[in-house]
């Protein structure tokens, strides 16, 4: 498919809001049957303890206007889960064992062509990786109140997420990239996580979270994401960690309002760092904020969708850090039109307030929009059309600000 054919599918999605209704009414009828003995097969497995699931994602984008170049690339990611329920399979009651395989592609464009510092694609990465991604073993005690999760982790699985804003590509809706010595995609590193909710009511909950991660691709530069425990605590190749801590307050129901959360945290590197000046830096750290708030149920009264509003915070030494400061805020709606319950739409604000320090050379600061619909065609598939607009691209007056649309394919199983 061309570009001008890809980014038609993505410019009538987004402008008439909606999917052609008799086609995904074609496709739910043609996947009926075998989801209906997949779904047979699927249930006896996790009787057993034994679940999963995997999915494929293609995406195309074009920098239509401004960046460093106005040209095309794609990419795909292929992720497959196991989890192994021990409670079922061996009687060990809380203890769960999981696995994720990675397939992804080289990019060889993306933000390269848009010149942001942001990222555009989450899903964009400077090399191939076939992986065991994730691999760790959990186990929860006091009737889950405590939580202790053990092995290769991709921390913004656990520290810094924004589930509101899960749908979106821009990479800076996952997570603060003032974090940038972050053990996630794609390095997510070995680990040890413990979680501890403190104060467990009806209607709202509080847990605090500790994580000391391999810190070895952050300074060392050892890409950790096709690695397993070799470097964890190993001197001979890093003696470098990454701590984080964070406080989540969650609530459902209370009072007047529908579920939400708030975590406040912070994080530490304790590797030698060289600043922008050239000094050496003993450690270097940062703190995060986020918020989510469920506003409003659909008009059916589901349990999921309505209208959903996040912000984010984040903040990192501006010596040390491209990325001083990073605003983040967006709204998401979950079921759009009458009929289309699994269809979603959002927009996101992004900003990063990009390092003051003279040796760093940024002269203005970044942000970006992101706008996007997601059309639920089955339960296996879905296309999401998205347009992003970057004001200044990499603080750099010499780049024009970029225009980009894109188009995204997923099915799972």
């Amino acid at each position: 498919m061309t570009d001008a054919g890809v980014m038609g599918i993505a410019m009538a999605a987004l402008i008439f809001g909606a999917c052609p209704l008799a086609a995904s009414e074609a496709i739910v009828a043609s996947g009926a049957e075998e989801a209906g003995w997949m779904s047979d097969r699927r249930g006896e497995w996790e009787d057993q303890g034994i679940s999963f699931e995997g999915e494929f994602i293609y995406e195309r984008s074009r920098v239509f206007d401004g960046g460093l170049r106005r040209d095309g690339s794609d990419r795909h990611l292929f992720t497959f889960d196991v989890e192994f329920d021990l409670e079922k399979l061996m009687g060990l009651n809380g203890g769960t064992i999981f696995a994720q395989f990675l397939h992804v592609t080289r990019e060889r464009g993306g933000s390269a062509d848009a010149g942001d510092i942001q990222a555009y694609t989450n899903i964009e990465t400077d090399r191939a990786m076939d992986a065991i991604y994730e691999l760790w073993y959990q186990q929860e005690l006091m009737d889950g109140r405590l939580r202790i999760k053990l092995g290769k982790v991709d921390a913004n699985s656990e520290y810094n997420y924004v589930d509101a804003a899960g749908n979106f590509a821009n990479s800076s809706a996952g997570f603060s990239p003032t974090i940038f010595a972050f053990p996630s995609y794609p390095d997510p590193s070995m680990s040890v996580n413990v979680f501890a909710t403190l104060v467990d009511r009806e209607n709202y909950t509080f847990t605090l979270g500790y994580g000391l991660f391999d810190g070895a691709t952050a300074v060392d530069e050892v890409r950790l994401g096709r690695r397993g425990p070799s470097t964890f605590f190993s001197d001979g190749v890093s003696d470098d960690y990454f701590q984080i801590f964070q406080g989540e307050l969650a609530w459902d129901n209370c009072g007047d309002w529908l579920e939400g959360r708030l975590s406040l945290g912070g994080w530490h590197h304790n590797g030698e760092f060289t600043g922008f000046d050239g000094s050496m830096d003993d450690g270097t750290h940062g703190y995060f904020l986020t918020v989510e708030q469920r506003l409003s149920r659909r008009a059916s009264g589901s349990d999921d969708g309505g209208v959903y509003v996040f912000a984010q915070y984040g903040w990192a030494d501006e010596s040390l850090s491209e990325i001083a400061q990073h605003f983040g805020a967006g709204v998401v709606t979950q079921g759009t039109f009458a009929g289309r319950d699994d269809d979603s739409a959002g927009v996101y604000i992004t900003h990063a307030d990009l390092s003051d320090d003279p040796a760093a050379g940024f002269a203005k600061d970044e942000t970006a929009i992101d706008l996007f619909y997601r059309c639920q065609l089955c339960p296996t598939f879905y296309i999401q059309p998205e347009i992003q607009y970057i004001v200044n691209p990499s603080g750099d007056t010499a780049v024009d600000n970029a225009l980009i649309g894109g188009v995204r394919f997923s099915m799972s199983f």
